[in-house]
């Protein structure tokens, strides 16, 4: 049986498999992202299936957090697909805008004046974003929590908004940049440069990881409230570490910090308008 998150996913990916067909003409490879869509939508399919019929673990397990390991692959593919309706970045709008509130390249001028540690846990922070997507609730998952629905639907919804920002308004924001800006490193720095090295980026405004990380933290703080403070300080050093790595402009920052917290308000009232149908 399908669940809401199925439903949404697969959605998703029709109305993805349409723009890439409109665009077609724009997208190198666009052959490409419609076999992968075709695979997503026999994999969520086959998932539903295999959970309904041995109704037991692992199948329970995969079929409901598979959305947010396929969180891994939307986007990128969102940002291999960035050029398909505006066919060049939108920096030169961005930077400006930034300037005009921030006065200064703050991802330019903070990171050239830390030291190689601190630049290293820096990175560890911004890596905390994938893990604080899925251990408050997988922590929780045996307890049964019944908000563990309801989140899963939220990050959900508010990762495809973002993919569609990040279609519809390329940025790169100063990934280009880092290069110039970042040491080498020994450990954080490497990983995260790897994990870019896996995907197109551009995908800079608004911020994905800032909006994510206020679902992933206030989600995290119902789930498990006695850790307040640490949902806290991690939301803040996610942020902190989005300007301090040189992946967003604050300005990027800013506005994900805002759309993230209209997400977390508005998005469950439609999970539990439709749950009431």
């Amino acid at each position: 049986m399908l669940n809401l998150v199925d439903k949404l996913i697969l959605l998703y990916e029709l109305v993805l498999t349409v723009h890439v067909l409109l665009f077609k003409t724009n997208i190198p490879d666009w052959g490409g992202h419609i076999q992968l869509n075709i695979f997503i939508t026999g994999w969520i399919f086959f998932s539903a299936w295999a959970a309904n019929r041995f109704n037991r673990q692992p199948f329970k397990f995969i079929h409901t957090f598979y959305p947010l390991f396929l969180l891994m692959w939307h986007y990128p593919q969102a940002c291999e697909l960035r050029y398909s309706v505006i066919t060049s970045s939108l920096d030169h709008i961005l930077i400006p805008l930034d300037l005009a509130i921030f006065r200064v390249a703050l991802y330019d001028i903070i990171p050239r004046n830390l030291n190689l540690l601190s630049l290293e846990i820096f990175h560890f922070f911004y890596f905390c974003y994938y893990l604080s997507l899925g251990v408050p609730a997988w922590i929780v998952y045996k307890k049964r929590h019944p908000q563990i629905s309801a989140y899963l639907f939220v990050i959900m919804v508010t990762n495809i908004i973002h993919q569609w920002f990040v279609i519809f308004f390329p940025a790169d924001g100063p990934v280009p940049l880092r290069p110039d800006i970042m040491p080498d490193g020994v450990l954080m720095i490497p990983i995260m440069n790897l994990i870019y090295q896996l995907d197109a980026g551009g995908g800079a405004f608004p911020s994905l990881h800032v909006a994510g990380a206020v679902i992933t933290g206030m989600y995290a703080y119902k789930f498990l409230p006695q850790w307040k403070w640490l949902w806290i300080f991690t939301f803040c050093a996610i942020t902190a570490a989005t300007v301090v790595c040189s992946y967003h402009y604050p300005i990027d920052s800013l506005i994900g910090a805002i759309t993230g917290w209209f997400c977390y308000i508005y998005i469950p009232r439609i999970h539990d308008y439709i749950n009431s149908k």
